[in-house]
């Protein structure tokens, strides 16, 4: 009996050798690493298939970091959830302060209405300005604080800025928006999405609640998302009577907000109230293809749009995608605003002044505009005269540039098929120069002739196009951004590929440099000519173009027609 017993356990004991062991456990290892990297592991467990991993808290690093959290990816931005049951081998990333010396300037950018920041139009209006910079904070090293007045509807983020010569729009450096905001108890701020870019960190932080507010600002510039930004309300935003009048911003003012001071010309007489109206009404000289934006207060919130503009009543005009006002012939205009008076709290002999409370409606105000005469120049302003030459093209003329301005849009020539424009370029000193939409011109009152340079398959195309987007992308494993070029490779004269590895929602556009120039013309959404359903094309043409799926992308550029066809690979 004894031997049998012995004998079945031996049969036993080979079946489960033979099968495995029905005991056998499944298990993953979840790898801890320090930052965003993957360089240093800070601890690795073994777990179960099905259960869950540890919430542990590290110490202090000897540099005197201190743990802020887990996150699921090295970007930092998706924080890690411990309740999810671990089914393979699983990598959690570690958010630190940061003790590291950050003697950059850190100022509020934004889309700002208080009396002294509302020039700031997302940093345009920075610039050797101190009126938007914090103050860093003595004896930290990353720490910064700033007071500012601030009203509902203000959009902002905080960022380090860097502006280059002729360029009015500044390149951020460093940036820190929505996500970032320990908004805590408070309900004066909210963090809103930023259309540029969807990273968490570079969200707007939208202003519920007028008031005075103070900013403390803590950065980490390895780690945007580990930066924090703390805000304490401290009272009221003071009353002030504040002077009510439109100005002429566009390409004539450089796009941007403008220098009342250096432009009087560009800023409508004083206001009146006439019965139950509200009436501005100025004179005006524009170029052909100049695109304006009339605004209220120097507001970028006020500026009129399609809705705002009588069509029927103004002739020579017609309204872009991003609904500026074109100028369709050169000439004198006479330009004419009217509101119902409760926009205004009173006027005097000097300006009408604001109603804060029913100023904001963009609905409440019309705008006509008509061509009454020959282009004028202002006195005391500097103009440069081109001569547009189309040679059989296109019918000649002239636009007059004034110093500070940026190019109106000029008309393309009329080309035979399989010939393009490269870009315009015009002859100073002997140097063939082009011109550009993005920069300011500074003029000296010269006249110069302006030339197309054409393109065809048997001319090797001279330009650079390149794309800028969300971070979401990558090219040869380097990240895209807004704030960088990446260019396309000139596989032939008139062609160019790129290939983007993308997540879903990615967003970009192409661009192009002519003569080392960025000439401010973007391709999007209307030059693709094989829509897939890997896009989103249902936008309009002025659009982003945006991936819906993620996925590895071959994009081929026809240069001559600036067409792009997008594959999937």
């Amino acid at each position: 009996m004894k031997k049998l017993g012995v004998l079945l356990l031996l049969i036993f004991a080979f079946i489960l050798s033979a099968c495995g062991s029905v005991n056998e456990v499944e298990t993953h290892t979840v790898t801890y690493y320090y930052g965003d990297s993957e360089n240093e592991v800070l601890k690795t467990e073994t777990v179960e298939d099905g259960k869950l991993a540890t919430n542990w808290t590290p110490s202090k690093r000897d540099n005197g970091e201190e743990f802020v959290g887990w996150y699921a990816t090295p970007s930092l931005t998706i924080e890690f959830d411990f309740s999810k049951k671990i089914t393979e081998d699983t990598s959690v990333f570690s958010m630190w302060t940061s003790v590291a010396e950050d003697n950059n300037v850190w100022e509020i950018i934004g889309n700002l209405h208080g009396n002294t920041l509302g020039s700031s139009n997302w940093g345009s209006g920075n610039k050797d300005n101190e009126i938007f910079k914090l103050t860093k904070v003595e004896g930290k090293p990353n720490v910064f604080t700033g007071v500012f007045e601030l009203y509902q509807e203000d959009e902002f983020q905080f960022a380090v800025l860097s502006f280059k010569d002729g360029v009015s729009k500044p390149d951020w450096l460093y940036q820190i928006g929505g996500g970032q905001l320990d908004q805590g108890e408070n309900e004066w701020f909210e963090s809103v999405p930023n259309y540029l870019d969807p990273t968490p960190w570079k969200a707007n932080i939208k202003c519920l609640v007028d008031g005075r507010y103070e900013f403390t600002v803590t950065t980490n510039l390895e780690v945007p998302s580990a930066s924090k930004i703390e805000v304490e309300r401290l009272g009221d935003v003071e009353t002030v009577k504040t002077a009510f009048m439109p100005v002429i911003a566009g390409t004539l003012a450089a796009g941007d907000l403008l220098d009342v001071d250096k432009n009087p010309d560009l800023v409508f007489p004083t206001g009146k109230i006439v019965d139950d109206k509200v009436v501005w009404e100025g004179k005006f000289s524009f170029n052909t293809g100049e695109k304006l934006n009339i605004l209220m207060l120097n507001n970028w919130d006020l500026q009129i749009k399609s809705g705002n503009l009588d069509k029927e009543a103004s002739d020579n005009v017609s309204l872009t995608a991003y609904n500026e006002i074109e100028i369709l012939s050169s000439g004198e205009y006479n330009v004419k605003i009217e509101a119902p008076k409760e926009v205004a709290s009173g006027s005097d002999s000097d300006m009408v002044y604001v109603n804060l409370d029913s100023y904001k409606d963009g609905n409440l105000y019309k705008v006509t505009i008509n061509k009454e005469g020959v282009f004028k120049k202002t006195d005391g302003v500097v103009y440069d005269t081109f001569n547009l030459k189309y040679n059989g093209m296109g019918e000649d003329y002239q636009v007059y540039i004034r110093d500070g301005a940026r190019f109106p849009t000029i008309i393309n020539p009329s080309t035979e098929d399989g010939t393009g424009l490269m870009g315009w370029y015009y002859i100073q000193d002997e140097e063939k120069l082009p011109i550009s939409y993005e920069k300011t011109y500074t003029a000296t009152g010269k006249t110069y002739d302006l030339n197309a340079e054409l393109i065809n398959k048997d001319t090797k195309d001279v330009r650079e196009f390149w794309i800028k987007g969300a971070n979401t992308i990558s090219v040869n494993g380097e990240k895209v951004d807004w704030g960088t070029k990446t260019l396309l490779t000139q596989t032939g004269n008139t062609t160019y590929e790129i290939v983007l590895d993308v997540s879903a929602e990615s967003e970009w556009i192409l661009c192009v440099d002519y003569l080392g120039v960025t000439t401010g013309v973007y391709y999007r959404t209307s030059s693709i000519i094989n829509p897939g359903d890997f896009l989103n094309l249902e936008a309009k043409d002025y659009n982003n173009i945006k991936f819906v799926r993620a996925g590895t992308y071959k994009l081929v550029l026809d240069s001559i027609t600036c067409t792009m066809t997008i594959v999937e690979i």
